[in-house]
C-alpha cells in the first residue's frame, strides 16, 4: 500500500471515530479517494446506481416485510409455546425453550434484534417468574439471538452474497449446520448451568387438545422457512422470488389462519420494512464505490500477499483473521462491516486457501458476535431494555456462551465440511 492509501485509511478512521453513519463514512472516504486520485467524480452516481441495481437485492425488502408481517401475526408466542411443550419440562427447560425458539424464529425473521425483542418480551418475564435471575434470562435471550442472521433465510447472508457475488443459495445451505451447532452448543452449556445453579423444571400440564392446537399453529409457522429453503435450494425460485413468496404466505397466515393481522397495522409494518431497507440500500450504494476503488488498486491481492508474508500456515492466518473480525465486530454493526470488507477480505481468504462459502460463513458469524460484545453490543442493549438488567451484568453472564460462538467459527475454519457438506449434498459444488 502506498502513502496515498494510508491517508485514505486514516480519513476513514477519523470519520468512524466521529460517529458518522456508515453510509456517509464509506461515501465520503470514496469522495476523498476520487478527489486525491484525480478520478472523475462521475464515478459516484454510476457506481452507486450500479451497486443497488441488482435483482437479488430485492430479496432484502421482501424478507424484511415478511418478517414484520409474521411478527405482527402472533407467530412468536405460538412458536415459544410449541417449543415449551416439547422441551420445557427438563431442568432449565425455559432456557432451552429460549434457545430453540430462536432457532425456529430465525427461519422467519432473519434478524437478531427482532429475535431479542419478540422472544425476550415473552420469555424473560416468564423465566424470572419461574426462578431464573433477571441477568441470566436476558443473557440467554441475547446469546441465542445470534442464530437469527445465520439460520436461513437470513438478511445478512443475502447482503453478503449480493455484495460479494457468492451464491446466496449456497450460503444458505452452508449456514445451516453452523447455526444448529451454535444452538446445540448453548443448550449443552445450559445443561451444565442447570445442574450447577439448580434451575427449575416446568410443571405445567397440557391436554391433548391443547397439544394438537399448539402443534397445528406451529406447523403453519414452520412451513414458511421450509417453503423458502426448499424453493431456493431446490432451484424452484431465486432468493428474490422466495422473499415475495414469503410475504404472500405471511399475509395469508396473518389474515386468514391466525386472524391476528389487521389492515390498520399494515402501514406501520410497511413503514418499518421500507425504512430498514432504505438504510441498507444507501450503505450498499456507497460501499460499491469504495469496493470498485479497492479492486482497481489491487488491495485484495496486496492483503493476501501481506498475510502470506506473515506465515504460509493457513490455520494460523485464519486465527489472525478471526481475531481481527472479532475486534472489528465490537465497534461496527455486522451488515456495515460485511459491506465494507466485501471487496477486500473474502478474495484474500479465497487466495490463501478457503472456499468462498466457508470464508463467507466465517466472516458472517465472526461479525455477528459483535452483537453481544460491548461497546456496540446491540443485542445486549436490547436485552437490557427488555429485561431491565444492567448491560454489564448481562455481559459477565454471557462470557461462557460467547466461547460457544467463537468455538463454532474455529470449527468452521479448521473443518471445511461443516459448511460444505450440505451444499455438496445438494449438488451446489
Amino acid at each position: 500500500m502506498s502513502i496515498f492509501h494510508y491517508i485514505t485509511l486514516f480519513i476513514m478512521l477519523i470519520f468512524l471515530f466521529l460517529g458518522l453513519p456508515i453510509a456517509f463514512v464509506l461515501g465520503m472516504t470514496s469522495l476523498f479517494w476520487l478527489y486525491l486520485g484525480e478520478i472523475s467524480l462521475r464515478v459516484i452516481p454510476m457506481r452507486m446506481y450500479g451497486g443497488i441495481n441488482r435483482f437479488v437485492l430485492l430479496a432484502i425488502p421482501f424478507f424484511m416485510l415478511a418478517g414484520e408481517i409474521m411478527n405482527e401475526s402472533g407467530i412468536t408466542s405460538r412458536l415459544v409455546k410449541f417449543v415449551e411443550i416439547i422441551i420445557g419440562r427438563v431442568r432449565g427447560g425455559l432456557a432451552h425453550v429460549n434457545i430453540y425458539s430462536s432457532l425456529l424464529f430465525a427461519g422467519i425473521s432473519g434478524s437478531a434484534i427482532a429475535d431479542v425483542s419478540a422472544i425476550g418480551s415473552l420469555l424473560i418475564p416468564a423465566m424470572e417468574k419461574s426462578g431464573y435471575t433477571k441477568k441470566f434470562s436476558a443473557m440467554i435471550t441475547a446469546s441465542s439471538s445470534i442464530v437469527g442472521p445465520i439460520i436461513p433465510p437470513s438478511i445478512t447472508i443475502v447482503l453478503y452474497g449480493s455484495v460479494t457475488g457468492v451464491s446466496i443459495a449456497g450460503l444458505f445451505a452452508a449456514a445451516i449446520l453452523p447455526g444448529i451447532l451454535i444452538g446445540v452448543g448453548q443448550s449443552i452449556l445450559v445443561v451444565y448451568f442447570a445442574k450447577k445453579k439448580n434451575f427449575p423444571k416446568s410443571t405445567v400440564q397440557i391436554t391433548k387438545k391443547e397439544f394438537f392446537s399448539v402443534t397445528k399453529d406451529a406447523i403453519a409457522a414452520i412451513i414458511m422457512p421450509l417453503i423458502i429453503l426448499g424453493g431456493i435450494l431446490g432451484g424452484v425460485f431465486t432468493a428474490t422470488e422466495a422473499g415475495a413468496v414469503a410475504c404472500a404466505y405471511a399475509i395469508f397466515v396473518g389474515f386468514f389462519l391466525f386472524k391476528e393481522l389487521k389492515l390498520s397495522a399494515l402501514p406501520k409494518v410497511l413503514k418499518k420494512a421500507v425504512k430498514t431497507s432504505a438504510i441498507l440500500f444507501l450503505i450498499i450504494g456507497a460501499a460499491d464505490i469504495l469496493g470498485w476503488l479497492l479492486a482497481k488498486e489491487g488491495i485484495p491481492r496486496q492483503l493476501a500477499g501481506f498475510l502470506l508474508g506473515i506465515t504460509e500456515n493457513q490455520y494460523l492466518l485464519f486465527l489472525i483473521i478471526l481475531f481481527f473480525l472479532l475486534f472489528l465486530g465490537t465497534w461496527l454493526e455486522a451488515g456495515a462491516s460485511i459491506i465494507m470488507l466485501a471487496a477486500v477480505l473474502p478474495p484474500a481468504m479465497v487466495q490463501i486457501g478457503f472456499h468462498p462459502l466457508q470464508a463467507g460463513i466465517i466472516i458472517i458469524i465472526s461479525m455477528l458476535i459483535g452483537l453481544i460484545t460491548p461497546p456496540l453490543g446491540l443485542c445486549l442493549f436490547t436485552a437490557s431494555s427488555v429485561s431491565g438488567a444492567e448491560v454489564e451484568e448481562i455481559f459477565i453472564e454471557i462470557l461462557p456462551f460467547i466461547t460457544i460462538h467463537i468455538g463454532v467459527v474455529i470449527l468452521v475454519g479448521f473443518f471445511p465440511d461443516i459448511t460444505l457438506f450440505i451444499p455438496r449434498l445438494l449438488g451446489m459444488l
